[in-house]
């Protein structure tokens, strides 16, 4: 590597020292997915060093039941992710940083005007609420205190849009540098934010795994950390808490909620996949629920792509044990992946609770998008609105039971992607500024 390298590894490694200083790191052991390698080592792991499949963090569930594990009690101050404590194999920022602190909380909300006639009761977890707009704020979060615990002054991910913002702005709020790698063709509204929370974005000519291969790249010969979903262990650590507030909310909403020590668990959830790390987080928490003697089951997982970025539901309903790289074209940007980074690990979880993997068409999530704003008041972005899609598909096969306590993850907000498809023109109306005008135009319409 020339001197030029040498000085970017130094300045991005070893530069800008954060305020919270150093914080002794804890011995993790890392296990390989695949072929169940185990690392022990207090240094950044990212890949199974034998095979170069993706890690997962070995927590000790005997020594938390031991130690009498239980969330920290709720109050105004304290709804976040953090409050499940020893579940999250990283240090919890400091106190004095409020935002990082705040990821996570979001509401459960009963959707009664989604339920069918099958009977079934549906709910929305809306992630969308969280401080950059989506889930992916959690695992962000999580990768950013790692990095403040190891004094590392910036970090890098491949995204096509909301991956980097949630860096870009969990980043900011620790005290960081974030450089966000793009394909060039990334939403606008997703380039302002990622800009706007001061990272150092780079677009690239070429697809989201282009600049997922590049960021891997530059986290081995530059030295950088590097935030990238299905090479980070980290980032499922940080996705797996929104099982932990389902089960903990369901169980305080829902009568006869609790069996002796259990939470109350969903029959299923609908989640929408892209490279598919956040499935597999959805997964994992209520495995860590079932391991701690929590929850008594794991739910149906169903995973819904778009038909244009379906590398992962393509493998799984044909059996294919390959996931085979996908020419991804789709309006649903945040779920797009050519070659998806998690697959392996996602059609596990899909398997391993007997859920199913569904495919939405552009024309489906778009409507879906409108009618879910118009029914419900949640304006999701369209890749978080693939979830309701599979949500009717269920209804429409009767796939869900009745009394089935349904789970749909709202993944994104609505305005990540204003102005990607036109309103079509018999939404709205053009009126002279008159009250005979407006009058003949509601009634035109029944409102009045």
């Amino acid at each position: 590597m020339d001197s030029g390298g040498q000085l970017c590894q130094l300045k991005y490694r070893l530069g800008a020292e954060n305020e919270f200083g150093v914080i002794d790191l804890a011995m993790r052991t890392y296990v390989c997915f695949k072929c169940g390698r185990k690392i022990a080592t207090e240094n950044i792991q990212y890949l199974c060093p034998e095979d170069g499949s993706v890690l997962e963090i070995e927590l000790d569930y005997v020594g938390i039941v031991r130690n009498g594990w239980e969330p920290e009690v709720i109050t105004p101050g304290n709804m976040s992710m953090w409050r499940f404590g020893e579940l999250i194999p990283v240090r919890r920022p400091p106190s004095a940083n409020d935002i990082l602190n705040s990821v996570g909380g979001t509401p459960l909300t009963y959707a009664r005007q989604l339920n069918s006639n099958i009977g079934e009761r549906v709910w929305i977890k809306n992630d969308s609420l969280l401080p950059t707009g989506s889930l992916k704020d959690r695992a962000s979060a999580v990768v950013v205190s790692e990095a403040i615990a190891r004094s590392i002054g910036a970090v890098i991910t491949a995204s096509t849009g909301n991956a980097g913002v949630a860096l870009a702005g969990m980043a900011a709020a620790g005290g960081l540098k974030a450089i966000v790698v793009a394909p060039r063709d990334a939403p606008v509204a997703k380039i302002e934010q990622i800009v706007g929370y001061g990272a150092e974005l780079v677009l690239v000519d070429g697809s989201y795994s282009d600049a997922y291969d590049l960021t891997v790249k530059a986290s081995t010969e530059m030295g950088l950390y590097c935030r990238n979903t299905g090479y980070n262990p980290l980032t499922i650590e940080g996705k797996k808490t929104v099982s932990y507030e389902i089960c903990e909310q369901l169980s305080s909403m829902v009568e006869g909620r609790k069996t002796g020590a259990y939470w109350k668990v969903p029959d299923v959830v609908i989640v929408p996949v892209g490279d598919g790390n956040m499935i597999s987080g959805v997964y994992k928490g209520f495995v860590d629920l079932m391991s701690i003697g929590v929850a008594s089951r794991i739910p149906k997982i169903v995973g819904v792509q778009a038909e244009g970025s379906a590398a992962i539901a393509h493998a799984y309903m044909s059996g294919n044990p390959v996931i085979d790289e996908f020419n991804s074209y789709t309006i649903a940007d945040s779920i797009s992946a050519d070659r998806p980074s998690d697959g392996y690990r996602a059609m596990h979880a899909v398997k391993s609770s007997r859920g199913q993997y569904l495919t939405a068409s552009d024309d489906e999530i778009v409507v879906a998008a409108n009618e879910l704003a118009s029914k419900t008041g949640i304006f999701a972005e369209l890749s978080a609105a693939v979830a309701y899609v599979g949500l009717k598909k269920l209804q429409d096969t009767e796939w869900v039971n009745a009394s089935d306590d349904v789970i749909m993850l709202i993944t994104g907000h609505g305005l990540k992607t204003v102005g990607t498809i036109k309103t079509p023109t018999e939404r709205y109306t053009n009126i002279k500024p008159n009250m005979k005008a407006l009058s003949d135009t509601l009634c035109g319409k029944d409102i009045i």
